[in-house]
């Protein structure tokens, strides 16, 4: 990786850091909600007997 890249990776890992902090997120609670809706817009890849494994759940 070049120097430039590095830097801008830094840069990149600030910004997030920055706007998680003014937004009160913590990098988890990030990455838990943009997997719900990751989820959320797959599960139609899922056959009905596969949602049947999860009772606990709305689809």
């Amino acid at each position: 990786m070049s120097e430039k890249q590095k830097q801008v990776e830094k840069e990149r890992r600030g910004v997030l850091e920055l706007l998680l902090q003014k937004n009160g997120l913590k990098r988890k609670e990030l990455v838990d909600f943009l997997l719900g809706v990751w989820m959320a817009g797959k599960i139609d890849e899922l056959t009905e007997q596969e949602k049947a494994q999860f009772p606990n759940l709305a689809f």
